[in-house]
């Protein structure tokens, strides 16, 4: 604990005394994008988990719980969005598409006078797609530091992450650019802020999963107010795959949107079930030669009298995760072929005893 806590002073002191390259916006577009093909993708309530490569191996960080302190993101990394609320009051607002598309234009220029996809609404904090030149369909976006333009394309898409109202510093951005699938909490916070343009100083994450091999993390953090969550995706693969789809999405924890993913509405004392999240197999994949290993990424929150959430994959043994206050994510890839495995996976909740709580996927 005491280590991950002096890892934004040690950012500080490095982006201090070392010298970064500069650090161009549409890296972080390029990790937005996503190949369409062989890709399986599955919603609840109208929202979509991103889903990257496939992966192997799987683990959970250690003590992250709601009781611990909340881990710092690098303070002081952040300016003003002109006409947006900073800090919590800027994460998740909903936005029409004109206010959402003057937010896009101010973060991504390269992609100004582009128009976004759909009428609305938008919420800060969460990825929106551009259309084409003329908005009639997707569009790729230019490499990373190139002068390309974009051109319309019916398998690929120019991503905008709407942003909330804390412009990280280039110092920051570097920071998460050198390390995109940390293994901390402070860096996941981190890495989050920069992906939102919102700052998650003294937020705490609740839930937490991440994979090696799919160099992928998700997690579930929670505002100092408790009012708000996020649930975030971080991916590491190369900026120029096409493939990754980098993800987020704020909540008003007890005032849920019709568009949030929820699986049951909350009565009384007890909150809302949700549950966002998709997979699939074959395609692209991190390393060589390439898997054809069925892959799940997704986040929810089901009764808090769960201890667990496990996801089963063929002939696997399960994969278990541990629950906080209802909150649960999932990275996770099988050994399975792809072809053999029930789609989509099953997903359970469990209590202590090993009790069924919530069969989240059946």
């Amino acid at each position: 604990m005491d280590n991950e806590r002096t890892v934004a002073a040690e950012l500080h002191r490095l982006a201090e005394n070392e010298a970064h390259e500069p650090i161009d916006a549409l890296q972080l577009v390029a990790r937005g994008r996503r190949g369409l093909r062989r890709r399986r993708l599955f919603t609840a309530g109208g929202a979509v988990a991103g889903v990257a490569a496939i992966a192997l191996a799987v683990s959970v960080l250690p003590g992250l719980g709601a009781t611990e302190d909340p881990l710092p993101v690098a303070s002081g990394s952040f300016e003003p969005v002109p006409g947006v609320p900073g800090g919590e009051a800027g994460a998740g607002q909903k936005l029409t598409k004109e206010e959402a598309t003057r937010r896009c234009d101010l973060r991504y220029p390269e992609h100004k006078g582009r128009e976004l996809n759909g009428n609305g609404p938008f919420w800060s904090g969460r990825p929106a797609t551009y259309g084409g030149k003329d908005g009639s369909g997707p569009a790729t976006s230019p490499r990373p530091g190139s002068s390309e333009r974009p051109a319309t394309s019916k398998l690929d898409f120019a991503v905008c992450v709407v942003p909330g109202g804390d412009k990280p510093s280039a110092a920051l951005v570097a920071a998460a650019a050198k390390d995109p699938a940390p293994t901390t909490a402070a860096g996941q916070l981190r890495n989050c802020s920069v992906q939102t343009w919102v700052d998650l100083t003294g937020w705490s994450i609740v839930a937490s999963d991440q994979s090696p091999r799919l160099r992928t993390a998700v997690l579930v953090a929670i505002s100092p107010s408790g009012q708000k969550a996020v649930a975030c995706q971080l991916d590491a693969l190369p900026a120029n795959a096409g493939q990754e789809f980098t993800n987020s999405q704020f909540l008003t924890v007890d005032a849920l949107d019709p568009n949030d993913p929820i699986t049951t509405p909350g009565k009384g004392s007890k909150h809302a079930n949700l549950f966002a999240g998709g997979g699939g197999g074959g395609g692209y994949c991190p390393g060589t030669p390439c898997s054809k290993n069925y892959f799940f990424t997704g986040w929810g929150r089901v009764p808090s009298s769960a201890a667990t959430v496990s996801i089963k994959m063929g002939t696997d043994p399960a994969h278990v995760v541990p629950v906080t206050d209802g909150w649960f994510a999932l990275s996770y890839v099988s050994k399975s072929d792809h072809s053999t495995v029930k789609n989509p996976p099953t997903i359970t909740a469990y209590d202590k005893r090993g009790k069924v709580v919530k069969v989240v996927q059946p």
